[in-house]
């Protein structure tokens, strides 16, 4: 199916992307029925073969998560914004899911005083019960380390966990432009799984510590029993601390505290830290190892000399290079994009080489040969008429009592066939100066 792209500053939002088979081991029959007459064998045997369809189960990788909100160990005024956490994998969220197509993720936020993180092996710290359930939808190891989020109590529990319905309500799958947005270069395809929390970390007269978990709720549909008795312990497939505060941490806070002072401008009664020119004056190191001082300029200057100057005095012009390399070599697409140029590149100057290499080869041949051989090196690849008398003349001339004659004009032949098309598999464009000819010593096996 062709995807229509998505315009700059848009957004398109999908309530779902469900992958059609979900993570488990799969079992899959073939066979071949033979009908008619005259089939003595009949039809040969079923064919069983068992397939496991992966995903992640009881952690998640840091390069899953393309970002989160609140980030990590923050400190700011969270309590107006729901946390969520972005998936790269667009299908993540219903790898493992419920019957009813409710989604296996959900991000529960706690404080401190609500849950605690228990780290331990699986069958422990879920329950024997639980771990059964997990374990017979999938075979999974007893002792394989999670780490798990116990409340402190059931009211907690029932507090911190959304319903099932919600659950469903609060993953979706967004799809952008990703040359619109700050993940330019680190993503594909632009299609990303959305999981977001269904509490408000709200502050108090002092900072309030939560943590964001990530949880499985594969097998869990007790989550939800009116007869339990204690909290389920879930597993946290992955966690971040944050702290909520009357103020900052935000984007917002940020871009209205913005210190908008010129570059260099110095504290009241302090002496200027920049020159007249606005060049900052900076300790370097010479190629020989020595001490020196250079200038640099500010990108963020309202005014500079132009043209700026050069010489080994200052260094802006190297900065502003070095850094543009930098960028570039972080941008993935614009590496993608370098590294087929040059691929489409040395293709084609390989395909000329080989084809002149062949041409210069079959001329080679063709002028130590006898005569009709001389006249077909003679012959100008450039005029159509004379190469194809050449080839008419190679394949009538008589065979020579020399077999390494007659062996230097069939190859002549076929080098001569092939001049007007590179074949990369027959010669190398470099020749022997790149893969020089290696001969065996007399006597050694083959």
């Amino acid at each position: 199916m062709t995807e229509t792209p998505v315009a700059p500053g848009s957004i398109r939002l999908h309530d779902k992307v469900t992958p059609t088979l979900t993570a488990g081991i799969y079992r899959f029959r073939s066979k071949l029925e033979v009908t008619g007459t005259g089939t003595a064998g009949g039809s040969p045997p079923e064919h069983l073969t068992h397939v496991q369809v992966s995903a992640p189960r009881l952690a998640l990788d840091a390069s899953e998560v393309t970002g989160h909100h609140p980030p990590r160990d923050a400190v700011g005024a969270f309590g107006d914004r729901l946390p969520h956490v972005v998936l790269g994998r667009r299908t993540l969220p219903w790898e493992r899911r419920f019957t009813d197509g409710t989604p296996w993720l959900a991000l529960l936020v706690v404080r401190a005083d609500e849950a605690s993180l228990v780290p331990g092996p699986l069958r422990t710290t879920i329950g024997e019960t639980a771990f059964n359930r997990l374990n017979g939808i999938e075979p999974v190891d007893a002792n394989r380390p999670v780490v798990g989020l116990r409340a402190k109590d059931l009211a907690t529990f029932r507090a911190l966990l959304p319903s099932r319905d919600d659950v469903r309500l609060l993953t979706h799958v967004r799809q952008v432009n990703v040359a619109d947005t700050a993940l330019a270069g680190s993503d594909d395809d632009g299609w990303f799984a959305v999981v977001t929390a269904n509490r408000l970390p709200l502050g108090g007269t002092t900072p309030t510590k939560y943590t964001a978990c990530l949880v499985s709720l594969e097998g869990r549909e007790d989550a939800w029993a009116s007869n339990l008795t204690s909290p389920p312990t879930l597993i946290v497939l992955a966690s971040w601390p944050f702290v909520t505060s009357s103020a900052g941490g935000t984007f917002e806070h940020v871009a209205a505290h913005l210190d908008l002072g010129a570059f260099g401008a110095p504290p009241a009664g302090q002496p200027p830290l920049v020159d007249a020119d606005g060049a900052l004056t900076l300790g370097g190191t010479r190629r020989d190892g020595s001490p020196t001082t250079v200038g640099y300029r500010s990108p963020l200057l309202g005014a500079a000399p132009d043209p700026l100057p050069a010489g080994p005095d200052d260094v802006t012009g190297d900065a502003a290079f070095e850094l543009g390399r930098l960028l570039a070599a972080a941008d993935g697409r614009f590496i993608r994009e370098v590294v087929a140029w040059h691929r489409a590149a040395d293709d084609a100057a390989r395909t000329d080489s080989a084809a002149t290499l062949r041409a210069d080869s079959a001329q080679a041949y063709a002028a130590a040969g006898p005569a009709p051989l001389r006249a077909a090196a003679a012959a100008s690849a450039d005029d159509a008429a004379r190469l194809a008398a050449a080839r008419a003349d190679l394949r009538v001339a008589p065979a020579s009592a020399d077999p390494l004659a007659d062996l230097g004009a069939t190859f002549a032949q076929r080098l001569l066939s092939r001049t007007t098309r590179a074949d990369l598999w027959q010669a190398h464009p470099g020749g022997d100066s790149v893969i020089p000819r290696q001969l065996r010593p007399e006597g050694e096996d083959s």
